[in-house]
């Protein structure tokens, strides 16, 4: 399950670099060595490698629209194509990416459909919170999150999920004995002059992807983390109507336990450097 989103993952990534790279240049056409050569990795990348990745996932996902994108940007560049054709290739492509993640995220049941919810205690907060009134909150969000799932507001339960989730990274952030570290991270968010932002303007992601980078949380953990916080966003009915997204049962039953997961790994690395 999360092979194929972290395979979705990459191949967005490299979407948005490769059209990122041809806006640079204003030429109508595309006939430069290096700008080829990034275009074919890139159709190349998805594929001889993330296809097969994705394609396994129980869902059975349909790549007809995806493939449909590579291959126009693979046949182009066998010829001297527009720097259009391949921009307009490469938005379709990653929409198309955007919607499959979403379509694997609302079917993680096809993996976990035998899974069972367990209950469990809050763990000790104390670690990262040293005021007992925080601690206090932070139990109450948990035993929140599972009264939610209990009652199948599923929804409410993925949007207080993000939040604890982001409350536990800002605490472990501010709980580190080395803050360059985390600032100078690869994955910390940076304005156009490339300065890190400023703590207060992280968001999820940023405390996600940063959290794997220094080891706090296990990749697996950080793939489903970033499909967690693409699903609080469906707090907001419009998105939930474009997108035609419920979050199921299963589904929210699955967010938890990683949730949890995420929770206990950042808990157990306080002692750990930075």
């Amino acid at each position: 399950m999360t092979d194929a989103l972290g395979a979705i993952e990459a191949a967005i990534v490299e979407t948005t670099k490769a059209r990122t790279s041809l806006q640079r240049k204003r030429s109508k056409h595309v006939s430069a060595a290096e700008e080829i050569d990034q275009l074919k990795s890139v159709s190349f990348a998805w594929f001889e490698t993330h296809r097969s990745r994705v394609a396994a996932h129980p869902s059975q996902p349909s790549l007809s629209d995806v493939d449909s994108s590579y291959r126009t940007i693979m046949d182009s560049t066998g010829r001297r194509a527009a720097r259009a054709t391949y921009l307009r290739s490469l938005v379709a492509a990653k929409r198309s990416l955007v919607q499959l993640r979403s379509f694997i995220a609302t079917n993680l049941h096809a993996v976990a459909a035998s899974a069972t919810l367990t209950v469990d205690a809050p763990p000790n907060f104390s670690s990262l919170a040293r005021d007992p009134n925080m601690q206090a909150i932070l139990q109450r969000r948990w035993a929140e999150v599972e009264r939610c799932i209990a009652s199948k507001a599923n929804l409410a339960a993925t949007v207080m999920m993000g939040g604890l989730l982001e409350s536990l990274l800002l605490a472990r952030i501010n709980a580190s004995g080395n803050k360059p570290a985390i600032f100078k991270a690869k994955a910390a968010p940076r304005d156009k002059r490339g300065k890190t932002l400023a703590l207060a303007d992280w968001k999820l992601l940023h405390m996600v992807e940063v959290a794997h980078e220094l080891n706090w949380v296990r990749k697996s953990a950080k793939d489903v983390g970033n499909v967690l916080r693409d699903f609080r966003n469906y707090v907001h009915p419009h998105k939930e109507y474009t997108d035609g997204v419920v979050i199921l049962d299963e589904d929210a039953r699955m967010f938890w336990e990683v949730t949890k997961s995420i929770s206990r790994y950042v808990l157990s690395s306080v002692s750990q450097s930075p």
